[in-house]
C-alpha cells in the first residue's frame, strides 16, 4: 500500500496561515531547501491538496511547468525548474465540493478519509498531502509520515497545522536537516 506523506511549510509555532487566513510566505527558502524537498516529491506520483492550498499552489506551478512562469517568478533556479518538471508529472487531486471536473485534476468530493483511503489502496508511488488543519484532522489516521519545513519565525496568530486533530499521534523522528538560512526540514514517521 502507498504511503501518505503530509507536507507543509510552517513556522516555529506551527502556523500555516496569518491571522486573516491568507497563507504566509516562507522566509529563508531557496535552491538548497527546494532541492532537498524535491527528493521526497520524486518518490510520489500524486499530490492531494485541500482547496485553499490547491488554489494558491497549482495555478502557479502549472504555469511554470508549462514553460510560462508568472511574471513575479523572476529567474527560477535549477531546483525550482526541477520541481516544475516533477510537478508536471504528478496527478493532482483536490478536496472540493464546488470545483468542476477538469482533465488536469481529480476532484475528491466524498468524505475525505474515505477518498484518501481509496487513493492509498490504488497501485502507484507515494502520495503527498498538503492541507489545512480542518482537513488534516479528518485524515490524520491515514498519514504515514509528516514532512515539515519549519521557518525561523513565530506568528502571533493564524491557523496551526494540528489544531483540529481528534487524537494524539506519537511520532518518530526519521530525519532532520538544518539549512544555512535557518529553516529546518523535519521528517517524522507516524
Amino acid at each position: 500500500m502507498r504511503k501518505v506523506i503530509y507536507h507543509a511549510q510552517t513556522t516555529v509555532d506551527g502556523r500555516i496561515a496569518k491571522r486573516g487566513g491568507e497563507l504566509w510566505e516562507p522566509f529563508p527558502w531557496g535552491e538548497t531547501e527546494i532541492a532537498f524537498v524535491n527528493e521526497f516529491f520524486r518518490a510520489t506520483d500524486t499530490w492531494v491538496l485541500g482547496r485553499q492550498m490547491h488554489d494558491v499552489i497549482v495555478p502557479w506551478w502549472s504555469k511554470v511547468a508549462a514553460g510560462d512562469p508568472p511574471e513575479q517568478a523572476g529567474d527560477l533556479d535549477a531546483a525550482s525548474l526541477e520541481f516544475a518538471r516533477i510537478f508536471g508529472g504528478l496527478r493532482i487531486a483536490v478536496f472540493s465540493h464546488t470545483l468542476d471536473d477538469d482533465p488536469g485534476r481529480t476532484v475528491l468530493r466524498g468524505a475525505p478519509a474515505e477518498q484518501l483511503a481509496a487513493l492509498k489502496r490504488e497501485d502507484g508511488r507515494d502520495i503527498m498531502l498538503s492541507c489545512g488543519p480542518a482537513l488534516l484532522g479528518q485524515v490524520a489516521s491515514l498519514v504515514d509520515e509528516y514532512l515539515l519545513a519549519v521557518s525561523p519565525v513565530v506568528l502571533g496568530g493564524g491557523k496551526r497545522i494540528f489544531d483540529d486533530l481528534q487524537r494524539d499521534i506519537p511520532l518518530r523522528l526519521a530525519q532532520a536537516r538544518v539549512f544555512g538560512g535557518g529553516a529546518v526540514v523535519l521528517r517524522y514517521q507516524a
